[in-house]
């Protein structure tokens, strides 16, 4: 069963594009969190791949467009990303996967950019996407291994070494003491601890785990100097927060610590890979 913040929120959309694909649209999938389990209710967003049977028309992407405003206003608030391909391109390599239409943001973007199609989408969609408008088709593309660890690594090497730098910045002119600022904080906590572990994960156990999940990975993983940290992404995540530093500085330098920490087992594990493959 789905959660029924996403149950609510596809029935709208699946209806509303039914009606405007007619019989190019053939089959939508939800994938992330909720495939695998961990959605959390005002804190998860809801990831979905619709399947179509050609290219999309200019017409067809403005009633794309319209279904969407029509979606928020029926159901404010909903967080929802996802992306429009033709179901004849799945297997090829995500690189060459033309994305006709991506929803992100609240607006429809037709130049490929942030459509989320990448070795990990790709995997969660064929081990565990679920069905939720048409037939359940029968995903014959296989991720292979060796592209999903490559795009990971590269992910840790590029996007999240990017949010070690500019965290790390802010350590010598550190003056977190307004809300706002402490809030800011919360979310790069949450993301970056659980975001990088679950990176971790991949590399480690060659398989693919929710944030949650990541996080209760960390725990069993990684040496207990970092456990207060990511018991608290993992709270931040749940919408529970649970402070457990008095001073925010603190914090910080912790966080940016367990971030250097997390990236160099990251390549550590994956150097150790190449050389056993």
């Amino acid at each position: 069963m789905l959660p029924i913040g996403v149950d609510l929120t596809m029935r709208e959309l699946c209806s509303a594009l039914h009606t405007q694909l007619a019989d190019n649209l053939e089959t939508v999938y939800v994938y992330g969190s909720t495939a695998l389990g961990a959605y959390i209710e005002d804190s998860s967003d809801i990831d979905f791949l619709v399947l179509i049977r050609r290219p999309l028309t200019q017409l067809e992407v403005q009633a794309i467009s319209d279904v969407h405003e029509e979606v928020e206003k029926a159901i404010p608030g909903t967080d929802i990303m996802g992306s429009y391909i033709c179901r004849e391109d799945l297997g090829k390599s995500y690189t060459d996967i033309p994305v006709y239409a991506s929803y992100y943001n609240k607006k429809i973007h037709t130049n490929g950019t942030g459509a989320d199609i990448n070795p990990i989408t790709l995997w969660v969609l064929r081990k565990h996407g679920i069905c939720v408008f048409g037939d359940d088709l029968p995903f014959e593309y296989d991720t292979s291994l060796d592209e999903l660890l490559k795009y990971v690594i590269n992910n840790m090497n590029t996007y999240w070494t990017s949010w070690i730098d500019r965290l790390e910045s802010k350590l010598e002119t550190i003056a977190i003491q307004n809300h706002s600022e402490v809030e800011q904080l919360d979310d790069a906590v949450e993301w970056c601890t659980l975001g990088m572990l679950r990176q971790l994960y991949t590399i480690e156990e060659r398989d693919i785990t929710s944030k949650i999940g990541a996080g209760e990975y960390g725990l069993k993983k990684l040496p207990e100097r970092w456990h207060e940290l990511i018991r608290e992404a993992i709270a931040i995540k749940r919408r529970k927060p649970m402070p457990l530093y008095s001073s925010q500085a603190t914090r910080l330098k912790d966080l940016v610590e367990l971030l250097r920490f997390i990236h160099t087992e990251c390549n550590r594990q994956f150097e150790q890979w190449l050389e056993n493959k």
